[in-house]
């Protein structure tokens, strides 16, 4: 799961300074990513990670690399000054 949070964030992080996201893009996604961290580690709390809770996890995962895709290709740019 590390991996692909990382590749996730590092995605993001390239959006907002490529003018690719918005500031309201960016935000939205790093909090999905802050929620699926959140979940993972309730998950976790247990000392395990189950077969049923990795798998939701994945797909919380796929669903967050869609919407990344989604929010870089809308056409819609972060303009010079950041607004």
């Amino acid at each position: 799961m590390d991996r692909t949070q990382w590749q996730q964030r590092e995605m993001i992080e390239r959006g907002l300074s490529s003018g690719r996201l918005t500031q309201a893009e960016f935000r939205q996604l790093r909090g999905e990513q802050r929620a699926i961290r959140a979940e993972e580690r309730s998950y976790r709390s247990d000392g395990r990670l189950s077969g049923t809770e990795r798998a939701d996890l994945r797909q919380d995962q796929a669903a967050a690399w869609r919407n990344i895709r989604t929010e870089m290709n809308d056409g819609q740019r972060q303009n010079y000054y950041g607004r």
